[in-house]
């Protein structure tokens, strides 16, 4: 397996645990769900495409969560955590354009960076932006940040 597939796996198994863990009482999770439209260049560049073809261009989160309080917006960053926030922000116009969130929109939304490891610089940015920022680090996790370097 190539190093890029087993990162992609790692963080996709990390963001369904946290979902797990964190919301055991979730009434519904999405994961890696496209939010938004496609971009409308796209659409005027290429008309009466089937709507699945613009899938690779749409924006995705790795996890949403309806609760009944609220509506979370998940990244989950174990590399390059610097774009957790902007990936965040940028997802935050496009929930309201989403079909399959249109029945939750009445909820508080909550936009939430999950990373295994502390960055006080990703924590700054994310005050700054109402970003909530959530260190989970469950243990099966840590043989992997140990071999990346990122924890002794």
């Amino acid at each position: 397996m190539s190093r890029r597939r087993k990162y992609r796996r790692v963080e996709r198994e990390y963001v369904v645990d946290y979902v797990i863990n964190k919301f055991p009482n979730r009434l519904r999770a999405y994961f890696n769900l496209r939010i938004g439209p496609p971009p409308q260049w796209l659409v005027k560049a290429y008309p009466g495409l089937p709507k699945g073809y613009y899938a690779s261009w749409q924006r995705y989160a790795d996890a949403i969560v309806i609760t009944d309080t609220g509506l979370y917006v998940i990244e989950a960053k174990i590399h390059h955590p610097k774009v957790g926030p902007a990936y965040l922000i940028e997802y935050s116009g496009l929930i309201g354009q989403t079909p399959e969130l249109k029945p939750y929109l009445n909820r508080p939304v909550h936009l939430r960076l999950v990373m295994p490891v502390f960055d006080p610089w990703v924590a700054q940015t994310c005050k700054k932006h109402n970003i909530e920022y959530d260190i989970y680090c469950p243990d099966w996790i840590k043989p992997f940040l140990r071999e990346k370097g990122y924890i002794i």
